[in-house]
């Protein structure tokens, strides 16, 4: 298998998804991972995908927008050489930090520079200006020898000094309390049966 790595972007419109999967599966490939939005309408897509023989960069660049033209599609495709390589980041345990409160310039360079400064390594990240309201919600590799709680302490100490509450969570007590998840019904129900029902 040859794997290749495949961002686009354009003004938004209906059926983009629709037209990149679609060159993608005309050349022979499978999406493995995708993650798409739109930011102050402009489109934006990341994803991976296989094809069982390699293909060259330009020919998938090409197909996409072919495909796309009527969308002016920008397109950049990178192959991952060698399978999937080492990664060059050191690992860790993963966690749910998120900062809200009031706007102002330099937010998301700052915190990016103190994660960094501690090897956090940021996987996923969504930041938002809402009138003069911030809100950040981000993914992160606390590595294994540091501990969650000095993180914390650093954005609070950050926060403080900016009009910020900043939140870190394990993912799994993240997961636990926001995902949607089958729960048991209270005695009430007993005398019907046991019931599952989602909330």
């Amino acid at each position: 298998m040859s794997s290749y790595i495949i961002s686009v972007t354009a003004a938004d419109r209906v059926g983009i998804v629709y037209s990149v999967t679609g060159a993608l599966l005309d050349q022979g490939g499978n999406v493995l991972e995708l993650s798409q939005t739109v930011m102050r309408g402009y489109f934006t897509i990341i994803l991976e995908a296989d094809f069982p023989t390699p293909r060259s960069p330009q020919q998938l660049a090409e197909a996409i927008q072919e495909r796309g033209k009527r969308f002016d599609l920008k397109v950049l495709v990178t192959e991952v050489k060698n399978g999937r390589d080492e990664p060059l980041v050191v690992g860790g345990e993963r966690f749910i930090l998120t900062v809200l409160g009031d706007d102002s310039p330099g937010i998301v360079h700052n915190i990016a520079g103190s994660l960094a400064a501690h090897g956090v390594n940021i996987v996923d990240l969504h930041a938002r200006v809402d009138g003069d309201r911030f809100a950040l919600v981000m993914e992160a590799l606390i590595p294994h020898d540091l501990t969650p709680a000095a993180i914390r302490s650093e954005l609070e100490r950050y926060g403080k000094a900016h009009k910020l509450e900043a939140f870190v969570q394990h993912e799994s007590i993240f997961a636990a309390t926001t995902e949607p998840s089958p729960v048991r019904l209270g005695s009430a129900l007993r005398s019907q049966g046991e019931s599952l029902a989602s909330h």
